[in-house]
């Protein structure tokens, strides 16, 4: 594992999807997650828990595994056997693995928690996956093969898939071939210098959050400027009696010679502005409409009238709320799941 600037490194992650899972009701998608976890479990047995993190995702989890990538071949393929083998038990289950960074944050007294593009790209590649199979990405691929040779020949060419934002991605399937025993050498790629980046963001992990945040100063400066752009502590109350909506007019901008020639409201005159935080985190819905996960703070612009706003996080009941967005102007809305 090598690290890119002070605070981001280079890791393997696993995101496993639960398809179907955001269409269930609440009662079975408990089952549904439960089920998920023992599975999830089982795959990681053998797996230092200061060697990797997990994350919670809408319709499944994320593992990145912070020293060797052969953890994350051997969790997705545990995964991967479950389905096959569980009967009428199985979920429908998917996996996509990347070898790429992330970023460690965090807040005094909360666990450390990872952002990043790695994350990202294993999100999109386990979305082209079919059930009960698993994508990995070239980079993944020749991490590992860089660990262990003799692993280059699970993987199978699967052509190149392009994502929902116009980005492509070369992906291979895992093949159902047995894999080899673990190797019991360091791994070939970083020598000493990779070897004393993984014990110390493992000896970061291992720490209490609080000692966690403050060795991190870099990556509490990153906390810090998110915290920053959420509204002030002294809105909190206000939240709270109005159901977590503060209504903040926001002054029309000046119109241009040529708007007013013409009589064309701009954009800002005819919508409303829509800004949501959420913490610790949560996926983002407006009349059934996905905007993405908060934070970063989602940047809305609706129609004026009335809108049903949808939060959503598998740790928490989801919260739902009906919003009253006005042209030219800004409504805010902060919603902490754990209050």
């Amino acid at each position: 594992m090598t690290h890119e600037g002070s605070s981001a490194a280079v890791c393997s992650i696993v995101v496993i999807d639960i398809i179907g899972y955001p269409d269930k009701a609440v009662a079975e998608q408990a089952q549904m997650r439960a089920r998920f976890h023992q599975i999830l479990g089982s795959a990681l047995t053998g797996v230092s828990p200061q060697a990797r993190i997990v994350l919670d995702t809408a319709d499944g989890a994320a593992v990145t595994f912070i020293e060797d990538p052969d953890d994350a071949l051997r969790c997705a393929a545990r995964v991967r056997d479950a389905v096959a083998t569980a009967g009428t038990l199985a979920l429908a289950l998917r996996g996509g693995i990347h070898h790429g960074p992330v970023m460690l944050i965090g807040e005094p007294g909360m666990p450390p928690n990872l952002v990043g593009d790695g994350l990202g790209v294993a999100q999109r590649v386990a979305g082209f996956a079919s059930v009960g199979r698993v994508f990995a990405t070239r980079a993944f691929v020749e991490a590992l093969a860089n660990r262990q040779d003799a692993c280059r020949h699970l993987f199978e060419p699967a052509g190149v898939r392009t994502d929902a934002q116009l980005r492509e991605h070369e992906v291979f399937i895992l093949t159902d071939s047995p894999l080899p025993e673990r190797p019991d050498s360091e791994p070939h790629a970083g020598g000493e210098s990779g070897a004393r980046s993984m014990a110390l963001l493992a000896g970061l992990l291992s720490r209490p959050p609080l000692v966690t945040v403050l060795t991190m100063g870099a990556i509490l400066l990153v906390a810090m400027v998110i915290r920053a752009a959420l509204p002030e502590q002294d809105s909190r109350a206000a939240n709270d009696r109005h159901g977590g909506v503060v209504q903040a007019p926001v002054t029309a901008p000046q119109r241009t010679v040529s708007d007013r020639e013409n009589g064309a409201p701009t954009d800002a005159e005819r919508l409303g502005t829509l800004r949501v935080n959420v913490l610790p985190w949560g996926e983002v819905g407006v009349a059934g409409v996905h905007h993405g996960a908060a934070p970063p703070e989602r940047h809305l612009m609706l129609a004026p009238g009335q809108h049903v706003l949808e939060i959503r996080n598998p740790a928490f009941a989801p919260h739902k709320q009906q919003v009253e967005v006005r042209a030219g102007e800004e409504t805010r809305i902060r919603h902490d799941f754990r209050q």
